[in-house]
C-alpha cells in the first residue's frame, strides 16, 4: 500500500487520541482554586509578572478551605480579618517598630483576605523600592503603605 493511503488513517488516530486526552483532562475534579497568571503594568509602561493571582470571587470558599489545600493562613490578633497566601509563598513578616522588615522578603506578595468569614479581597503587596505611585486598580487611588509589613497594599475588593 502506498504511504498516501496511511496518512488519513494516522491523522484520524492522532485526532481521536488528542480528543480523548483533552476529555480526560477536562473531566477531572480540581483540587485547588483556579490560578490565573497576573501581569502588572508599571508606571514606565513595562510589564512585570507579579506571580499568580487566585480568584475565589463568586464562590462560597472559606479561608479554611484554602488552609486545607496548603495555603498559609493567619488571623492577626484573633480579629475579624484572616489573610492567606498560596502554598510556597510565606505570609509577610510583621516588624513592629523600631524593627525593620527583612531585606530578603519577596518583591510582591499576593494574598486573599476574609472579614468575619466572608471573602473580601485579593490583596497585592509591593515593596517600596518597586512601587512607582501607580493607582490601585479597584479604587483608583495610590496604594496604602503598611508600616509593620514594609509593603504598599492594593486591595481588589469583591465587586469593584
Amino acid at each position: 500500500m502506498p504511504a498516501e493511503t496511511y496518512r488519513p488513517v494516522y491523522f484520524r488516530m492522532a485526532t481521536a487520541l488528542a480528543a480523548t486526552a483533552l476529555l480526560a483532562a477536562c473531566g477531572q475534579t480540581p483540587t485547588s482554586p483556579t490560578q490565573v497568571a497576573r501581569v502588572a503594568v508599571t508606571s514606565t509602561g513595562a510589564t512585570a509578572s507579579s506571580g499568580l493571582a487566585v480568584t475565589s470571587q463568586g464562590t462560597k470558599q472559606t479561608w479554611q478551605d484554602f488552609a486545607a489545600r496548603g495555603w498559609n493562613c493567619r488571623t492577626p490578633n484573633n480579629g475579624p480579618v484572616t489573610v492567606c497566601s498560596p502554598p510556597g509563598q510565606p505570609l509577610p513578616t510583621v516588624a513592629l517598630p523600631p524593627a525593620q522588615p527583612p531585606a530578603d522578603r519577596p518583591e510582591t506578595v499576593l494574598l486573599k483576605r476574609w472579614r468575619d468569614g466572608v471573602f473580601e479581597a485579593n490583596v497585592q503587596l509591593i515593596r517600596p523600592e518597586i512601587y512607582n505611585g501607580q493607582p490601585c486598580e479597584s479604587t483608583g487611588v495610590p496604594y496604602s503603605y503598611i508600616t509593620v509589613l514594609g509593603y504598599y497594599e492594593c486591595a481588589h475588593i469583591v465587586g469593584n
